[in-house]
């Protein structure tokens, strides 16, 4: 019996763990800026985009407890233009996810998402 063996380099970000191909790629990521954490996991949050309630449709803005927060990871495209404003010049910066728990007022209903920092404020 023949066992193949195949060997790969693989580079990885020591800031988010991504794995990259190359090595000028890895370090690209390695560059980018590290945003600060804006909330602690137990923090207060509630969110700025409205939801609507999935029993009655009503409109409500989600409010609740910061359960994990994911990464750092490096932020994509979707996430600069829609939280940033679509500047010209791209932050390129590893980001951070929250992960929120809530209820919703009108069906009483346990609900969880993941939020990015803009998208959240204190309560």
């Amino acid at each position: 019996m023949r066992i193949v063996v195949e060997k790969k380099t693989i580079y990885i970000c020591s800031k988010c763990k991504t794995r990259h191909t190359s090595k000028k790629k890895a370090e690209q990521c390695e560059r980018r800026t590290l945003e600060q954490k804006v909330f602690q996991i137990g923090s207060k949050v509630e969110g700025v985009a409205p939801r609507r309630c999935a029993t009655n449709g009503e409109i409500y803005y989600p409010s609740g407890k910061v359960k994990t927060i994911i990464g750092p990871m490096p932020s994509d495209y979707e996430y600069e233009v829609k939280w940033l404003g679509g500047k010209r010049e791209r932050l390129r910066a590893h980001v951070f996810l929250y992960h929120v728990r809530y209820r919703c007022p009108h069906c009483r209903e346990m609900r969880e998402e993941r939020h990015f920092a803009p998208e959240l404020k204190a309560i």
